[in-house]
């Protein structure tokens, strides 16, 4: 009896220090303790972004809401171009507004479609190297007119969502 217990502690002990495969850190494969963003850089110069659409305003929102972004969901800090390791700059290329459904009766829109298309740049100023291009991103935001959501509330949702999805294609390479 004593035996069994004996190999059944061997093994619980085995298994234990041989792990699920977790590494910490590891290139090499397995799982990663490290950031999922750079560790090269660590402030961002962000300009406001240049609109070459009719539609003005979502330049200033949207160069905002990645600021904001930047600094309360990745290790970089903010800070003016002069300073910075490297700089995100974009154009709004798009800015669309589209009906998805009307009321038949009045010809009133009850849910319309704002859409906002951009590209961007992430560079490093030191090297010159750009770090992530991206063309004709876009994002989307459905609003309800008939529950008093103007056309305000779907360009800050369309705008504060692409804002997300801009930052998080500054995570690291894979």
């Amino acid at each position: 009896m004593t035996r069994m217990k004996l190999t059944a502690a061997i093994i619980l002990t085995l298994f234990a220090v041989a792990g699920c495969g977790y590494n910490q850190g590891s290139p090499a494969g397995g799982y990663s303790q490290s950031s999922l963003f750079r560790q090269d850089v660590k402030t961002v110069a962000v300009p406001i972004f240049v609109s070459k659409s009719f539609t003005r305003g979502v330049e200033f929102q949207l160069s905002k809401a990645i600021t904001e972004q930047i600094e309360s969901t990745t290790p970089y800090k903010v800070v003016p171009a002069e300073r910075a390791d490297s700089v995100l700059e974009g154009q709004v290329v798009e800015v669309g507004l589209s009906t998805v459904s009307s009321d038949n009766r009045a010809a009133i829109p009850q849910e319309q479609l704002y859409r906002v298309v951009v590209n961007f740049t992430w560079k490093d100023l030191r090297t010159g190297k750009i770090l992530v291009e991206r063309r004709n991103f876009e994002q989307t935001s459905t609003f309800y007119p008939t529950m008093g959501e103007g056309r305000f509330v779907g360009s800050q949702q369309a705008t504060e969502s692409l804002a997300r999805g801009i930052v998080q294609e500054l995570q690291a390479d894979w």
